[in-house]
């Protein structure tokens, strides 16, 4: 009778066994069924998704909501910014400045990404209405649009840019001058060499730069400053990848001038500096 009744009672290991058979079957199962949808479903996606164009993008930036039209406008400037990827034919120039001109009222963001979208082209077809638009656009715009004309390097448009050398705003006045180093208009030199003294450091800095670009050393003392870690550290919001990429860019315009105390400075960077891409490139301009 004892040995009977022990057999109709599971034992520990078959309780076990039970459990797992019912978490098996009623969770785990139905969790990998499940992952294994979400996954079949990913690569549907994947295969059948197609990559959208830069007609795609403009026609979102006419035709879309209000929140799809900036975000279209700055997927446009991103792609515009790899040049295999920039359409040659004339109907996309048209397409793009007519989206530009519309947008006067729209989203500043669209304007702005626009006009970049426009300088990274390189074609200088979008260098009127760029113009046109410096002149009476909204306060908001103005750095995209004299930043796209500054890409386009269009000597032309140089005198258009030299009122914002002494605009209220410094980002403007900023704007302007990196604008014009890039354009590279010699007759620009005079204008530059007023900002010197701008009241905000970033502005004497891109003055210096600018000029140095140019063959012009009337920034040659900040170009000095700019190679002293220690006088770049006085700013808190210039980190030390700030510095880094300050020192380069400076490096690389203070070459052009060809001047004994800016080419020791440089030497000095390229023998001590506490970043190898900096003194790498000291080096390499040395040589």
């Amino acid at each position: 009778m004892e040995n009977s009744k022990s057999a109709d009672v599971p034992t520990g290991e078959e309780e076990k066994s039970f459990f797992g058979i019912i978490i098996h079957s009623f969770f785990i199962i139905p969790f990998l069924i499940a992952v294994f949808a979400l996954l079949l479903f990913a690569a549907v996606r994947i295969l059948t998704h197609e990559q959208q164009t830069v007609y795609d993008y403009l026609n979102d930036v006419k035709i879309g909501a209000s929140t799809k039209r900036w975000q279209a406008a700055f997927e446009l400037s991103k792609i515009l910014a790899n040049p295999r990827l920039i359409p040659k034919e004339g109907r996309f120039a048209d397409e793009l400045k007519n989206a530009f001109v519309n947008a006067e009222h729209d989203d500043h963001r669209v304007r702005q990404y626009l006009a970049l979208a426009m300088g990274r082209t390189g074609d200088q077809t979008f260098v009127a209405p760029l113009v046109a638009a410096v002149k009476e656009d909204k306060q908001e715009n103005l750095y995209a649009i004299i930043y796209a004309l500054g890409m386009l390097r269009d000597k032309n448009s140089a005198p258009d840019i030299y009122p914002f050398l002494e605009y209220p705003d410094s980002k403007i006045r900023l704007a302007a001058v990196i604008a014009l180093g890039s354009i590279g208009n010699q007759d620009g030199i005079a204008f530059i060499k007023k900002v010197l003294n701008d009241p905000e450091p970033n502005v004497q800095w891109d003055a210096a730069i600018a000029l140095a670009k140019m063959g012009d050393a009337s920034g040659k003392e900040v170009l000095l400053k700019l190679f002293d870690r220690q006088y770049l550290s006085g700013f808190g919001e210039v980190d030390a990848q700030e510095q880094n990429h300050i020192l380069v860019v400076a490096l690389e315009a203070a070459a052009n001038l060809s001047d004994p105390q800016l080419d020791q400075a440089i030497t000095q960077l390229g023998q001590s500096d506490q970043n190898m891409n900096v003194r790498k490139k000291a080096l390499e301009l040395i040589k």
